[in-house]
């Protein structure tokens, strides 16, 4: 199986970081990010603490990914986790989306090369996620 990164959510951290705020902020969400956004520290502060399983937070974003695999292999990732969406591209082409929830809860549940793979990708645009769930899988 071979995954390659295409795309996310821009600003995802910073998308993050206005999800833990909003729940105890007075502030609206769009306040928020456009102060978060550009304050990379201040994410990276709030990021950099999140518990990885606190789920909701996690929710807010989407990620893209050119797969080739078989069938069997994406019948296996879809059977282990139904929040991944994958669409047939080609015979064994395929386009994986998620979101950092997702990604998370199938790394903590299933090790191995996808797994590790999929965390691995997340450092390029999300680095202080990519700790964050580092530190949560040793």
């Amino acid at each position: 199986m071979i995954l390659k990164f295409l795309t996310s959510t821009s600003h995802i951290e910073a998308v993050i970081a206005t999800a833990m705020l909003t729940t105890t902020s007075g502030a609206k969400p769009s306040t928020l990010f456009n102060k978060l956004k550009a304050d990379p520290e201040r994410v990276k502060g709030l990021v950099g603490r999140i518990e990885t399983q606190h789920g909701s937070i996690l929710e807010h974003n989407r990620i893209c990914w050119l797969m080739e695999a078989s069938d069997s292999e994406v019948l296996e990732i879809l059977l282990s986790n139904r929040f991944f969406m994958i669409t047939r591209l080609g015979a064994s082409s395929w386009l994986l989306s998620a979101n950092l929830r997702t990604v998370s809860d199938f790394a903590r549940s299933i090790s191995g090369p996808f797994s590790e793979t999929l965390i691995a990708s997340l450092r390029t645009f999300a680095p202080n996620i990519y700790d964050g769930l580092k530190r949560a899988l040793r």
